[in-house]
Protein backbone atom coordinates (compact mmCIF):
# COMPACT_ATOMS: atom_id res chain seq x y z
CA UNK A 1 0.00 0.00 0.00
CA UNK A 2 2.98 2.34 0.77
CA UNK A 3 4.91 2.08 -2.65
CA UNK A 4 1.15 2.44 -4.20
CA UNK A 5 0.76 5.76 -2.60
CA UNK A 6 3.90 6.83 -3.21
CA UNK A 7 3.85 5.80 -6.79
CA UNK A 8 0.56 7.80 -7.04
CA UNK A 9 2.13 10.90 -5.59
CA UNK A 10 5.80 11.07 -5.53
CA UNK A 11 8.09 9.17 -8.15
CA UNK A 12 11.04 10.12 -6.59
CA UNK A 13 10.18 8.90 -2.95
CA UNK A 14 8.31 6.01 -4.71
CA UNK A 15 12.00 5.46 -6.31
CA UNK A 16 14.26 5.67 -3.08
CA UNK A 17 11.60 3.38 -1.25
CA UNK A 18 12.59 0.74 -4.23
CA UNK A 19 16.37 1.00 -3.50
CA UNK A 20 16.26 0.96 0.07
CA UNK A 21 13.76 -1.60 0.64
CA UNK A 22 14.87 -5.94 -0.15
CA UNK A 23 12.81 -6.95 -2.73
CA UNK A 24 11.43 -9.73 -0.76
CA UNK A 25 9.16 -6.95 0.98
CA UNK A 26 6.58 -6.53 -2.07
CA UNK A 27 5.25 -8.30 -5.09
CA UNK A 28 7.95 -7.44 -7.27
CA UNK A 29 5.63 -8.31 -10.88
CA UNK A 30 2.44 -6.65 -9.49
CA UNK A 31 5.10 -2.97 -8.81
CA UNK A 32 6.05 -3.88 -12.23
CA UNK A 33 2.52 -3.70 -14.08
CA UNK A 34 2.03 -0.62 -11.79
CA UNK A 35 4.97 1.30 -12.90
CA UNK A 36 4.42 0.55 -16.80
CA UNK A 37 0.91 1.88 -16.80
CA UNK A 38 2.41 4.78 -14.87
CA UNK A 39 4.51 5.17 -18.40
CA UNK A 40 2.14 5.25 -20.43
CA UNK A 41 0.95 8.45 -19.02
CA UNK A 42 4.61 9.90 -18.85
CA UNK A 43 7.03 7.12 -21.13
CA UNK A 44 9.79 9.50 -21.19
CA UNK A 45 10.21 9.58 -17.09
CA UNK A 46 13.83 8.85 -16.27
CA UNK A 47 12.83 8.45 -12.78
CA UNK A 48 10.02 5.88 -13.68
CA UNK A 49 12.36 4.12 -15.94
CA UNK A 50 15.49 3.69 -13.28
CA UNK A 51 13.15 2.55 -10.95
CA UNK A 52 11.90 -0.23 -13.55
CA UNK A 53 15.12 -0.90 -14.33
CA UNK A 54 16.31 -1.74 -10.82
CA UNK A 55 12.84 -3.93 -10.34
CA UNK A 56 13.28 -5.99 -13.62
CA UNK A 57 17.60 -6.03 -12.27
CA UNK A 58 15.93 -7.86 -8.30
CA UNK A 59 13.73 -9.92 -10.61
CA UNK A 60 16.45 -11.41 -12.40
CA UNK A 61 14.86 -9.72 -15.92
CA UNK A 62 18.36 -8.54 -16.55
CA UNK A 63 17.85 -8.15 -20.45
CA UNK A 64 15.19 -5.84 -19.96
CA UNK A 65 17.33 -3.90 -17.38
CA UNK A 66 19.81 -3.57 -20.17
CA UNK A 67 17.42 -2.33 -22.46
CA UNK A 68 16.33 0.45 -20.34
CA UNK A 69 19.73 1.18 -18.74
CA UNK A 70 20.92 1.72 -22.88
CA UNK A 71 18.11 3.58 -23.56
CA UNK A 72 18.56 6.25 -20.57
CA UNK A 73 22.50 5.58 -21.29
CA UNK A 74 23.17 5.02 -17.32
CA UNK A 75 26.39 5.24 -16.17
CA UNK A 76 25.67 1.56 -14.46
CA UNK A 77 24.88 -0.15 -17.98
CA UNK A 78 28.57 -1.94 -17.84
CA UNK A 79 28.54 -3.06 -14.45
CA UNK A 80 24.87 -4.62 -15.16
CA UNK A 81 26.78 -6.36 -18.46
CA UNK A 82 30.09 -7.76 -16.43
CA UNK A 83 28.09 -8.32 -14.04
CA UNK A 84 25.51 -10.62 -15.16
CA UNK A 85 27.43 -11.66 -18.52
CA UNK A 86 25.18 -9.92 -21.16
CA UNK A 87 27.21 -10.03 -23.85
CA UNK A 88 25.15 -12.48 -26.16
CA UNK A 89 21.83 -9.59 -25.48
CA UNK A 90 24.88 -6.64 -26.66
CA UNK A 91 25.92 -8.44 -29.88
CA UNK A 92 23.10 -5.93 -31.63
CA UNK A 93 23.82 -2.89 -29.37
CA UNK A 94 27.81 -2.24 -30.11
CA UNK A 95 26.63 1.30 -31.52
CA UNK A 96 24.93 2.33 -28.72
CA UNK A 97 27.37 1.55 -26.22
CA UNK A 98 30.31 3.16 -27.86
CA UNK A 99 27.77 6.18 -28.81
CA UNK A 100 27.20 6.33 -24.97
CA UNK A 101 30.89 5.53 -23.61
CA UNK A 102 33.10 4.80 -26.47
CA UNK A 103 36.16 4.43 -23.98
CA UNK A 104 34.47 1.66 -21.53
CA UNK A 105 33.00 0.08 -24.64
CA UNK A 106 36.15 -0.48 -26.35
CA UNK A 107 37.57 -1.64 -23.43
CA UNK A 108 34.92 -3.99 -22.35
CA UNK A 109 34.74 -5.50 -26.38
CA UNK A 110 38.67 -6.07 -26.53
CA UNK A 111 38.46 -7.48 -22.79
CA UNK A 112 36.25 -10.04 -23.38
CA UNK A 113 36.97 -10.86 -27.12
CA UNK A 114 36.11 -14.42 -27.27
CA UNK A 115 32.27 -13.27 -25.99
CA UNK A 116 32.42 -10.56 -29.01
CA UNK A 117 34.84 -11.18 -31.72
CA UNK A 118 36.51 -8.38 -33.18
CA UNK A 119 34.96 -8.94 -36.26
CA UNK A 120 31.53 -8.69 -35.22
CA UNK A 121 32.66 -5.19 -33.50
CA UNK A 122 33.90 -3.53 -36.49
CA UNK A 123 31.42 -4.98 -38.82
CA UNK A 124 28.66 -3.64 -36.73
CA UNK A 125 30.87 -0.26 -36.40
CA UNK A 126 30.46 -0.53 -40.56
CA UNK A 127 28.12 2.94 -40.78
CA UNK A 128 29.96 4.70 -38.44
CA UNK A 129 33.36 4.76 -39.15
CA UNK A 130 34.61 7.22 -36.62
CA UNK A 131 33.53 4.98 -34.06
CA UNK A 132 35.34 2.28 -35.98
CA UNK A 133 38.25 4.08 -35.87
CA UNK A 134 38.39 4.47 -32.10
CA UNK A 135 38.10 0.81 -31.59
CA UNK A 136 40.84 0.10 -34.25
CA UNK A 137 43.24 2.24 -32.79
CA UNK A 138 42.72 1.18 -29.07
CA UNK A 139 43.26 -2.39 -30.89
CA UNK A 140 46.41 -1.76 -32.30
CA UNK A 141 47.28 0.15 -29.68
CA UNK A 142 47.12 -3.24 -27.34
CA UNK A 143 48.48 -5.55 -29.91
CA UNK A 144 49.97 -4.60 -33.47
CA UNK A 145 49.52 -7.90 -34.74
CA UNK A 146 46.01 -8.79 -33.86
CA UNK A 147 43.75 -6.77 -36.25
CA UNK A 148 46.18 -6.88 -38.51
CA UNK A 149 43.86 -7.75 -41.62
CA UNK A 150 41.59 -4.05 -40.56
CA UNK A 151 45.34 -2.22 -41.33
CA UNK A 152 44.82 -1.17 -44.84
CA UNK A 153 41.04 -0.04 -43.45
CA UNK A 154 43.05 2.05 -41.12
CA UNK A 155 45.01 4.47 -42.78
CA UNK A 156 42.25 5.69 -44.83
CA UNK A 157 40.40 5.91 -40.76
CA UNK A 158 43.33 7.95 -39.17
CA UNK A 159 43.92 10.20 -41.85
CA UNK A 160 40.01 11.33 -41.69
CA UNK A 161 39.79 11.55 -38.44
CA UNK A 162 42.98 10.98 -36.45
CA UNK A 163 46.34 12.39 -38.44
CA UNK A 164 48.47 13.09 -35.38
CA UNK A 165 48.71 9.00 -35.02
CA UNK A 166 48.94 8.06 -38.33
CA UNK A 167 52.80 8.45 -38.76
CA UNK A 168 52.95 6.16 -35.49
CA UNK A 169 50.64 3.99 -36.98
CA UNK A 170 52.62 3.35 -40.24
CA UNK A 171 56.12 3.15 -38.78
CA UNK A 172 55.04 0.35 -36.46
CA UNK A 173 52.65 -1.46 -38.43
CA UNK A 174 54.19 -4.10 -40.69
CA UNK A 175 51.05 -5.27 -42.58
CA UNK A 176 49.83 -1.82 -44.21
CA UNK A 177 50.24 -1.58 -47.90
CA UNK A 178 53.07 0.82 -48.27
CA UNK A 179 51.59 2.28 -52.23
CA UNK A 180 48.42 2.91 -50.58
CA UNK A 181 49.39 4.68 -47.58
CA UNK A 182 51.88 6.73 -50.03
CA UNK A 183 48.75 7.73 -52.33
CA UNK A 184 46.75 8.36 -49.58
CA UNK A 185 49.08 10.70 -48.08
CA UNK A 186 50.10 12.07 -51.46
CA UNK A 187 46.54 13.12 -52.11
CA UNK A 188 45.80 14.80 -48.90
CA UNK A 189 49.34 16.38 -48.76
CA UNK A 190 50.78 14.96 -45.83
CA UNK A 191 54.30 15.87 -46.00
CA UNK A 192 55.61 14.27 -43.33
CA UNK A 193 54.11 11.04 -43.21
CA UNK A 194 54.89 10.86 -47.60
CA UNK A 195 58.62 11.62 -46.33
CA UNK A 196 58.78 8.42 -44.00
CA UNK A 197 56.70 6.12 -46.53
CA UNK A 198 59.05 7.23 -49.46
CA UNK A 199 62.30 6.41 -46.87
CA UNK A 200 60.64 3.41 -45.84
CA UNK A 201 59.81 2.27 -49.74
CA UNK A 202 64.10 2.62 -50.41
CA UNK A 203 63.68 6.42 -52.49
CA UNK A 204 64.96 8.31 -50.19
CA UNK A 205 66.12 11.24 -52.36
CA UNK A 206 62.81 12.09 -53.51
CA UNK A 207 62.35 12.10 -49.25
CA UNK A 208 65.00 14.45 -48.86
CA UNK A 209 63.47 16.67 -51.91
CA UNK A 210 60.23 16.42 -50.09
CA UNK A 211 61.80 17.99 -46.66
CA UNK A 212 63.89 20.30 -48.68
CA UNK A 213 61.30 21.60 -51.10
CA UNK A 214 57.72 21.40 -49.23
CA UNK A 215 59.05 21.64 -45.86
CA UNK A 216 61.63 23.80 -46.13
CA UNK A 217 63.34 22.54 -43.52
CA UNK A 218 67.38 22.34 -42.84
CA UNK A 219 67.01 20.71 -39.53
CA UNK A 220 64.62 17.97 -40.48
CA UNK A 221 66.83 17.35 -43.60
CA UNK A 222 70.20 17.51 -41.54
CA UNK A 223 68.64 14.84 -39.30
CA UNK A 224 67.53 12.69 -42.14
CA UNK A 225 70.14 12.71 -43.60
CA UNK A 226 72.76 11.40 -40.69
CA UNK A 227 69.78 8.93 -40.65
CA UNK A 228 69.91 7.33 -43.73
CA UNK A 229 73.98 8.17 -43.68
CA UNK A 230 74.20 7.93 -47.36
CA UNK A 231 76.67 10.12 -49.24
CA UNK A 232 74.85 10.87 -52.13
CA UNK A 233 72.18 12.28 -49.74
CA UNK A 234 74.26 14.76 -48.35
CA UNK A 235 75.96 15.48 -51.91
CA UNK A 236 72.05 16.47 -52.72
CA UNK A 237 71.44 18.19 -49.83
CA UNK A 238 74.96 20.41 -50.16
CA UNK A 239 73.53 21.06 -53.77
CA UNK A 240 70.51 22.14 -52.73
CA UNK A 241 71.73 24.57 -50.15
CA UNK A 242 74.60 25.95 -51.96
CA UNK A 243 72.72 29.11 -53.34
CA UNK A 244 70.72 29.67 -49.68
CA UNK A 245 72.45 31.19 -47.07
CA UNK A 246 70.10 29.92 -44.06
CA UNK A 247 70.75 25.99 -45.38
CA UNK A 248 74.14 26.71 -45.72
CA UNK A 249 74.51 27.63 -41.88
CA UNK A 250 72.63 24.73 -40.62
CA UNK A 251 74.95 22.48 -43.14
CA UNK A 252 77.81 23.95 -41.47
CA UNK A 253 76.65 23.82 -37.91
CA UNK A 254 76.02 19.98 -38.10
CA UNK A 255 77.81 18.48 -40.82
CA UNK A 256 81.40 18.63 -39.53
CA UNK A 257 80.75 14.94 -37.59
CA UNK A 258 79.32 13.36 -40.86
CA UNK A 259 81.15 14.72 -43.83
CA UNK A 260 83.77 16.63 -44.50
CA UNK A 261 82.57 20.43 -44.66
CA UNK A 262 85.31 21.71 -46.96
CA UNK A 263 83.31 19.73 -49.41
CA UNK A 264 80.62 22.90 -48.99
CA UNK A 265 83.30 25.17 -47.96
CA UNK A 266 84.84 25.21 -51.28
CA UNK A 267 81.51 25.46 -53.22
CA UNK A 268 80.18 28.82 -51.52
CA UNK A 269 80.34 31.96 -53.99
CA UNK A 270 82.46 34.48 -52.49
CA UNK A 271 80.14 37.04 -52.60
CA UNK A 272 77.60 35.21 -50.73
CA UNK A 273 76.59 36.68 -47.27
CA UNK A 274 75.88 33.62 -44.75
CA UNK A 275 74.37 34.60 -41.35
CA UNK A 276 76.20 33.72 -38.57
CA UNK A 277 79.66 32.65 -40.46
CA UNK A 278 82.12 33.29 -38.07
CA UNK A 279 80.27 30.64 -35.76
CA UNK A 280 79.70 28.13 -37.93
CA UNK A 281 83.29 27.99 -38.72
CA UNK A 282 84.52 28.41 -35.34
CA UNK A 283 81.93 25.34 -34.27
CA UNK A 284 83.26 23.09 -37.22
CA UNK A 285 87.20 23.70 -35.82
CA UNK A 286 85.10 22.91 -32.49
CA UNK A 287 83.87 19.93 -34.01
CA UNK A 288 87.28 18.75 -35.55
CA UNK A 289 89.29 19.26 -32.47
CA UNK A 290 86.68 17.21 -30.51
CA UNK A 291 87.06 14.10 -33.25
CA UNK A 292 91.04 14.15 -33.60
CA UNK A 293 91.05 14.06 -29.50
CA UNK A 294 88.99 11.12 -29.65
CA UNK A 295 90.91 9.38 -32.37
CA UNK A 296 94.10 9.69 -30.27
CA UNK A 297 91.77 8.49 -27.03
CA UNK A 298 90.45 5.48 -29.42
CA UNK A 299 94.12 4.94 -30.15
CA UNK A 300 95.72 4.80 -26.54
CA UNK A 301 93.23 2.69 -25.70
CA UNK A 302 93.38 0.30 -28.52
CA UNK A 303 97.40 0.57 -27.85
CA UNK A 304 97.23 -0.30 -24.26
CA UNK A 305 94.79 -3.23 -24.49
CA UNK A 306 97.19 -5.07 -27.87
CA UNK A 307 99.79 -4.72 -25.78
CA UNK A 308 98.27 -6.13 -22.43
CA UNK A 309 96.74 -8.93 -24.89
CA UNK A 310 100.09 -9.69 -26.33
CA UNK A 311 101.74 -9.74 -23.17
CA UNK A 312 99.23 -12.01 -21.75
CA UNK A 313 99.89 -14.27 -24.69
CA UNK A 314 103.86 -14.41 -24.33
CA UNK A 315 103.32 -15.76 -20.90
CA UNK A 316 101.15 -18.18 -22.00
CA UNK A 317 103.11 -19.47 -24.30
CA UNK A 318 105.88 -19.71 -22.29
CA UNK A 319 104.72 -22.34 -19.50
CA UNK A 320 105.51 -25.60 -20.11
CA UNK A 321 103.18 -28.36 -21.19
CA UNK A 322 102.66 -31.56 -19.48
CA UNK A 323 103.13 -34.66 -21.53
CA UNK A 324 103.22 -38.10 -19.90
CA UNK A 325 102.74 -41.87 -21.18
CA UNK A 326 99.29 -40.94 -21.85
CA UNK A 327 99.42 -39.06 -24.69
CA UNK A 328 99.56 -40.16 -28.15
CA UNK A 329 100.92 -39.11 -31.08
CA UNK A 330 97.96 -37.49 -33.36
CA UNK A 331 99.62 -39.18 -36.35
CA UNK A 332 100.58 -42.76 -35.66
CA UNK A 333 98.34 -43.05 -32.40
CA UNK A 334 101.24 -44.70 -30.66
CA UNK A 335 102.24 -42.89 -27.07
CA UNK A 336 104.19 -40.00 -27.48
CA UNK A 337 106.86 -40.98 -24.94
CA UNK A 338 108.63 -44.17 -25.40
CA UNK A 339 107.90 -47.22 -22.77
CA UNK A 340 111.56 -47.52 -22.39
CA UNK A 341 112.94 -43.92 -20.57
CA UNK A 342 116.67 -44.55 -21.74
CA UNK A 343 115.76 -44.68 -25.38
CA UNK A 344 116.29 -40.92 -27.10
CA UNK A 345 112.85 -39.30 -28.34
CA UNK A 346 111.84 -36.33 -30.35
CA UNK A 347 108.64 -34.82 -30.15
CA UNK A 348 106.88 -31.94 -31.46
CA UNK A 349 104.21 -30.12 -29.00
CA UNK A 350 101.69 -27.28 -30.15
CA UNK A 351 100.26 -24.97 -27.70
CA UNK A 352 96.91 -26.13 -28.88
CA UNK A 353 98.09 -29.65 -26.87
CA UNK A 354 98.70 -31.42 -30.05
CA UNK A 355 101.22 -33.58 -30.09
CA UNK A 356 103.52 -35.04 -32.53
CA UNK A 357 106.62 -37.63 -32.92
CA UNK A 358 109.20 -35.79 -35.06
CA UNK A 359 109.27 -38.45 -37.51
CA UNK A 360 105.48 -38.65 -38.11
CA UNK A 361 104.67 -35.30 -38.85
CA UNK A 362 105.52 -33.96 -42.26
CA UNK A 363 108.06 -31.46 -43.43
CA UNK A 364 106.42 -28.11 -43.62
CA UNK A 365 105.62 -26.80 -47.18
CA UNK A 366 106.58 -23.28 -46.89
CA UNK A 367 109.75 -20.87 -47.33
CA UNK A 368 109.83 -19.95 -43.60
CA UNK A 369 110.01 -23.47 -42.58
CA UNK A 370 107.68 -23.35 -39.52
CA UNK A 371 105.91 -26.16 -38.45
CA UNK A 372 101.94 -25.91 -37.92
CA UNK A 373 99.64 -27.89 -36.10
CA UNK A 374 98.13 -29.89 -38.72
CA UNK A 375 94.39 -30.65 -37.23
CA UNK A 376 93.95 -26.81 -36.26
CA UNK A 377 94.95 -25.90 -39.62
CA UNK A 378 92.51 -27.95 -41.07
CA UNK A 379 89.62 -26.51 -38.42
CA UNK A 380 90.52 -23.48 -38.74
CA UNK A 381 91.46 -22.83 -42.62
CA UNK A 382 94.68 -21.13 -41.89
CA UNK A 383 98.40 -21.96 -39.75
CA UNK A 384 97.29 -23.35 -36.53
CA UNK A 385 99.39 -23.42 -33.21
CA UNK A 386 103.20 -22.10 -32.36
CA UNK A 387 105.37 -24.78 -32.02
CA UNK A 388 107.30 -26.45 -28.99
CA UNK A 389 109.87 -28.94 -29.63
CA UNK A 390 110.65 -31.57 -26.96
CA UNK A 391 114.46 -33.61 -27.25
CA UNK A 392 116.15 -36.07 -25.30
Amino acid sequence: MVLHEFLESDYQGFATLIKEWPGNLYNNPVIVHAVLDHLKKDPQNRTLLKTLAELYTYDQRYRKALEIYLTLRHKDVFQLIHKHNLFSSIRDKIVLLMEFDSEKAVDMFLDNEDKISIDKVVEELKDRPELQHVYLHKLFKRDHHKGQKYHEKQISLYAEYDRPNLLPFLKNSTHCPLEMALEICQQRLFVEETVYLLSRMGNSRSALKMIMEDLNDVDKAIEFAKEQDDAELWEDLILYSIDKPPFITGLLNNIGTHVDPILLIHRIKESMKIPNLRDSLVKILQDYNLQILLREGCKKILVADTLSLLKKMHRTQMRGVLVDEENICEICLSPILPTDASKSYNVIVFHCRHMFHKECFPEPNTESSLHFCNICSAKHRGPGSAILEMKK
